[in-house]
């Protein structure tokens, strides 16, 4: 079920007859309307809105469901599944969520597992086809970006209006789904590169500054939540830029990295800084929270491994390693009943090793595509953007992917979502990748660009 063949949306020489049937209907009334609310529902998700309304005023205004419902409507009335079934993320998502579906019967708490597949099944998945099958132009495109990277900006704000340090002076938000530490750090990787892509796109030097500062302010937060997988991933995605980026930003980066982290290092709480250099035993100076939390996670860790040898075709059902775990007094002294603290054991303990396949697949499989069109825009001057924002977001998703390593991811819609917007930037750029570059000006409003769109991405 890996080798199924991929049907790309549109080559450099020709865009099949469905791309072109849906750019020509995607300026009609419905798919207008489904894709603005999809736009919405994006910010929304991202931003964390509903949550901080909810806190904030006590009243839950059921926004997931006002902006979600119309998007979901013109997905299935423009054909948006089908388009995005058309490329193997979407596959790979949608069988994931059938395996855990399928895991759910052969659950130890059969009623726990069905929560938590049918809200993956409703909230999660429905990104993929809300902006891979509504996002059919660059253009469109660009505001899903612009979306995300608006919810960025609500992100860094949310820390200064609602967050707090614990007793060990880390970083954490008040409420929501990533209000632990570690948690709020990995949503930070995901949303930063998004402010980077504005930095090196926009024509606007006020607001490539204020974007600018904003990366250099996310990187402070995510160091101030003390969180060790954080500093990990924000390595791994230093040396990403290091060995893949044009020569301008290597040098960018190696002249602004230490600059940036010696400044965050000055600001942060001695006991945070403490903690993020606490690898083991070894280190004299590390904190005793630290290093319990180290012999938690690997506890948990080859438990979850253990776990997934043991049940290995459907796991013990999704979201009930905790109950599993809990449970266990092998070791004579019961469990911590805590999660795996890995997204991917996670997936294989509670949904089987099929699931954690089909898992990685789907992160292969958005990532290769992303590469994919980064490689063939990269080639086209006039589509410098769209090469930068293929770049953003496998550095968003490679980061991401490092931090989540340590944390429980496994059923939250960050992966849909980017594998939505890969699928999108792919038919999108397919689009103009056809036309050739002569053609560009005279095929604006064949393919949905308009005369602010052209100069953008020619800068």
């Amino acid at each position: 079920m890996f080798f199924i063949q991929e049907q790309p949306v549109a080559d450099v020489h020709q865009v099949p007859a469905f791309a072109r049937q849906a750019n020509s209907n995607a300026e009609g009334p419905l798919w207008k309307y489904a894709f603005y609310s999809g736009l919405v529902l994006v910010f929304i998700c991202f931003s964390m809105l509903q949550q901080i309304l909810t806190y904030t005023l006590g009243t839950n205004f059921y926004l997931l469901y006002i902006f979600g419902i119309p998007s979901l409507l013109g997905v299935l009335t423009t054909g948006g599944l089908k388009r995005c079934l058309r490329y193997r993320p979407a596959l790979y998502w949608t069988l994931f969520t059938l395996w855990a579906a399928i895991a759910v019967p052969f659950s130890i708490w059969r009623g726990g597992s069905a929560e938590v597949v049918w809200s993956y099944f409703r909230t999660a998945l429905p990104m993929l086809f809300v902006i891979g099958g509504l996002a059919v132009t660059w253009r469109r495109c660009r505001l899903m970006m612009f979306s995300v990277a608006g919810a960025a900006i609500v992100n860094l704000a949310s820390s200064r209006l609602f967050g707090h340090l614990d007793n060990n002076q880390r970083l954490s938000l008040d409420f929501g789904t990533v209000a632990n530490s570690n948690d709020y750090a990995a949503h930070l990787f995901l949303v930063l590169p998004f402010l980077l892509w504005v930095v090196w796109t926009s024509k606007s030097w006020i607001i490539r500054i204020l974007a600018f500062f904003g990366i250099g302010y996310g990187v402070y937060l995510v160091l101030a939540t003390g969180s060790r997988g954080a500093l990990v991933a924000l390595i791994v995605d230093m040396l990403f830029i290091l060995f893949t980026a044009a020569p301008r930003r290597r040098i960018a980066l190696l002249l602004l990295a230490p600059i940036i982290l010696s400044t965050t290092f000055m600001m942060l709480p001695e006991a945070a800084i403490h903690r993020i250099l606490s690898f083991s035993r070894q280190n004299t100076e590390a904190s005793e929270e630290a290093i319990e939390s180290s012999d938690a996670r690997q506890t948990l860790l080859w438990d979850s491994i253990t776990c997934a040898l043991q049940n290995p075709l459907t796991g013990i059902g999704p979201g009930q390693f905790t109950l599993y775990e809990g449970r266990d007094e092998k070791r004579g002294t019961g469990g911590y009943w805590h999660d795996a603290h890995n997204t991917f054991t996670q997936v294989a303990s509670e949904c089987g090793i099929p699931a954690m396949l089909l898992y990685l697949a789907g992160i292969f499989s958005t990532m290769r595509l992303l590469k994919t069109t980064y490689q063939q825009t990269s080639e086209r001057p006039d589509l410098k953007e769209i090469t930068s924002a293929m770049y953003c977001m496998r550095l968003a998703m490679i980061g991401f992917c490092a931090s989540i390593f340590f944390l429980n991811f496994a059923y939250f819609y960050y992966f849909p979502a980017m594998a939505g917007l890969a699928i999108a930037a792919k038919s999108a750029s397919g689009q103009l990748l056809s036309q050739g570059s002569q053609a560009l000006s005279s095929s604006e409003r064949e393919v949905g660009l308009g005369a602010g769109d052209v100069r953008c991405l020619k800068i």
